[in-house]
């Protein structure tokens, strides 16, 4: 009832008309759509079309504040305000103070954002992964708690953000104000976000779909070229890769046909992930015997894009959607090969209910998997290793594996 109460709330201001204020924002949100050592996108969303569209910006210890005005936009089909401002020409690895319409006053809490480091060298770089991330916004809130602990330079989300489904904006304001909140990590920094699709930002079924039925996916996020998928480079150290898996886009055809000249344009990354929301080694959909937890988008999810993550050795691939805490074993050629198989790292429990996982012994990919709300926290080392630690909700770190050496580039076609 929250939720709804909330968004009422909000719709009896907006008809009255009453000036919009800090305190009015539903959400406060920063992501990337080019190059994050020099840029920044900053959004913020409250429901008043004469809000304003001013948002200033200084260097941290800067006493001059800079000025840019936000595109302005309503995400229908709610009556909610977004405004994008996309901030270019920043230093690397500095912080930077942001505020709404005019200067805070002096005793105001103040917002920063932080830009990525060029490359390793000059300090080491955190992100999490995880997915389907609200059942409620107390269990969403109480996970993004343990997660800002860590300090992290951005957060991953696989899809399943706010189970919206198109449909429900007051889902969409408890999800802003739940991160506005809680997604802030050391020194009032604003953690940016990083976003794929996931079933349940689409109206009216799993896949199969268009962009305009997921309305509040493509009109709350930054999305180059309008569209789910695309990569995301952090210089050469790494590039990110997200995919739709047959939400909004088929899995076969022009995604496919990208996914490879992407990763073909990325064979020098240091290291190379994939993220998306289907998994291709799962855990809970209906067994069968001798197969993978199997279902056609998994099936399709195999067929197009795995033998491609095999043949530009992807570090690995973060996977999403059913409930549970999975990492699998080492998998080429649809078999366990521990020396030069892909890792599959899962599956979506960020702050939903887990749900089951297979008997031991009924799921050969899986090399550890229960039940467990959590997600995956990445440490790139400056020696060019990484680390990969799984954190549940209380902070316990409950499995950990290494990428001991950078990735091995396939060899030249």
């Amino acid at each position: 009832m929250r939720s709804k109460f909330t968004l009422a709330l909000l719709v009896v201001f907006a008809w009255l008309g009453r000036p919009a204020a800090a305190q009015d924002l539903v959400g406060l949100y920063v992501e990337w759509v080019d190059d994050p050592a020099t840029t920044m996108v900053v959004n913020w969303v409250d429901l008043y079309p004469d809000s304003s569209d001013t948002l200033l910006w200084r260097k941290e210890g800067d006493t001059e504040w800079r000025n840019a005005t936000a595109e302005h936009t309503t995400i229908a089909p709610s009556t909610l305000q977004r405004r994008c401002v996309q901030l270019k020409g920043l230093a690397p690895d500095t912080r930077y103070q942001i505020a709404i319409g005019q200067p805070p006053g002096k005793d105001a809490a103040l917002h920063f954002f932080r830009t990525m480091p060029k490359d390793l060298s000059a300090r080491p770089v955190r992100f999490l992964d995880g997915g389907d991330t609200m059942a409620t916004r107390e269990r969403f809130e109480s996970m993004n708690r343990i997660a800002a602990q860590q300090d992290p330079d951005f957060v991953l989300f696989g899809g399943d953000l706010a189970y919206e489904d198109g449909r429900n904006a007051s889902r969409v304001v408890d999800w802003l104000q739940a991160w506005t909140k809680t997604g802030v990590a050391k020194g009032r920094r604003l953690v940016p976000i990083v976003v794929a699709i996931g079933n349940h930002e689409v109206r009216g079924g799993y896949n199969g779909k268009a962009p305009q039925d997921a309305p509040y996916f493509y009109g709350v996020h930054a999305l180059p070229e309008g569209r789910a998928w695309r990569a995301l480079d952090f210089g050469t150290y790494l590039s990110l890769v997200l995919l739709d898996s047959g939400h909004t886009t088929p899995i076969d055809g022009e995604q496919t046909a990208w996914l490879q000249r992407t990763l073909e344009e990325r064979r020098d990354r240091q290291f190379l992930f994939a993220a998306y929301h289907y998994p291709a080694y799962g855990t809970t959909k209906a067994p069968k015997e001798g197969t993978p937890l199997d279902y056609p988008v998994a099936q399709q999810v195999r067929k197009h894009w795995v033998p491609l993550f095999e043949q530009y050795g992807l570090s690995a691939a973060f996977e999403h959607d059913n409930h549970n805490f999975k990492r699998t074993h080492r998998i080429r050629g649809g078999k366990r090969d521990d020396e030069n198989g892909i890792l599959y790292l899962g599956d979506g429990a960020w702050g939903v209910l887990v749900r089951t996982v297979p008997k031991e012994g009924e799921a050969w990919w899986l090399a550890k998997a229960e039940p467990r709300n959590h997600f995956w926290c990445i440490d790139l080392k400056q020696d060019g290793s990484a680390l990969m630690r799984a954190i549940d909700g209380t902070g316990e770190v409950f499995d950990t594996v290494e990428l001991a050496t950078p990735r091995t580039l396939p060899a030249a076609r």
